[in-house]
């Protein structure tokens, strides 16, 4: 691969001028004449380049900037990606849910896969001015509420939507995925906590190990609520914040963990990434307002009590999803630390909740 299609990500001239031109973002009697990109920060399994894009006339309308999303360079990774639907589930989602998902997206303008040797190729609207919250930091009430008002009214487009099962590229939370996780996270678990720079209490690895040893199918086969269209990696690092005062927005990016499952998952998900005293702070009102928009989208016979306790059984996410993904994300010592604490408040988040609770239930 040249330096040059590395850093477009390998996307022609030619084939944004013919996607811009199909969305009616760029005239007929124009075409793209230049793309260079430059590297953004991004996730492991994928890389995310700012193309810059420029006409052979003035488009005085159209964009100057997209952001194109592309498979991993390392073979490896590609294949583990490639193994767990990632690259064909983020694409999929973009051209047959995005559009009746009523959450704030960016327009997609490219979205194509290629499962036999792992490709895939997304091109999105940039977003400019956005800010992404520092996750360790956290963010504050009204940041908090605004993301939960918005995954609300995801849910509430599919809650219990019937046709969501029937779909193959879904990602699924459902007793299956319950024994394989079973498997990974006892594997990824028993290696993490013998890792230097894992500083978890011992408390903390009782808890850890509580679940290791523990039927996950618990946590599965006793959830009542319907089932709806969940991000499954809901968090401050996949969320764009934009303008201010009643004109603030934000944006959600990053689907290809797009899930059928729980609704609360994302909640608590979202909830548990925060600084600890923080997330005790502001959950309860933050989960109450989740609710009050999930009713407003449309849902109903979901009372709060139910709503409270599909969060409280929701907060083992978090350490299943954390602990697992060491599975197929080796770490620096830096950012193994990082994940170190992260699991730590997901774990302190059960607890709260006495979350230990849900997996004895018969």
């Amino acid at each position: 691969m040249s330096q040059q299609s590395r850093q477009q990500g390998e996307i022609s001239t030619d084939q944004l001028t013919m996607a811009l031109q199909a969305a009616d973002a760029l005239p007929r009697d124009r075409r793209v004449a230049l793309l260079t990109g430059e590297e953004m920060s991004g996730g492991f399994l994928s890389r995310t380049i700012r193309l810059r894009v420029a006409y052979d006339e003035p488009a005085p309308l159209s964009p100057t900037s997209l952001v194109g999303k592309f498979p991993a360079d390392d073979d490896q990774v590609r294949a583990v990606a490639g193994f767990m639907g990632m690259y064909s589930r983020e694409v999929s989602f973009y051209r047959q849910l995005a559009g009746n998902a009523r959450i704030a997206l960016p327009q997609c303008f490219v979205a194509e896969v290629n499962n036999e040797d792992n490709s895939f190729q997304l091109v999105l609207e940039d977003i400019p001015g956005a800010v992404v919250h520092n996750q360790d930091v956290g963010c504050d009430r009204d940041d908090a509420r605004l993301a939960l008002i918005q995954v609300a009214r995801l849910h509430a487009a599919y809650w219990g939507a019937a046709e969501l099962a029937e779909i193959g590229w879904l990602n699924r939370l459902d007793l299956v995925r319950a024994r394989q996780w079973q498997e990974m996270f006892g594997f990824a678990w028993g290696s993490f906590i013998d890792l230097d720079g894992v500083d978890l209490r011992p408390d903390q690895i009782a808890v850890g190990d509580r679940l290791a040893a523990a039927d996950m199918a618990q946590l599965v086969g006793h959830h009542e609520s319907p089932l709806t269209a969940v991000h499954n990696d809901f968090h401050l690092g996949n969320l764009l914040y934009v303008g201010s005062g009643a004109h603030r927005r934000v944006v959600t990016v990053d689907w290809q963990m797009v899930s059928h499952a729980p609704a609360l998952v994302d909640v608590a998900f979202f909830l548990g990434r925060m600084p600890t005293e923080r997330r005790r702070a502001m959950q309860t009102d933050l989960v109450r307002d989740y609710h009050t928009a999930l009713l407003a989208g449309g849902v109903t016979d979901y009372s709060w009590d139910q709503c409270w306790l599909d969060y409280q059984r929701s907060t083992w996410f978090g350490v299943l999803s954390a602990v697992m993904a060491l599975a197929v994300n080796p770490l620096t010592p830096e950012h193994l630390t990082r994940h170190a604490r992260k699991i730590g408040r997901f774990i302190d988040q059960v607890v709260d909740h006495d979350a230990l609770r849900f997996l004895s239930q018969e």
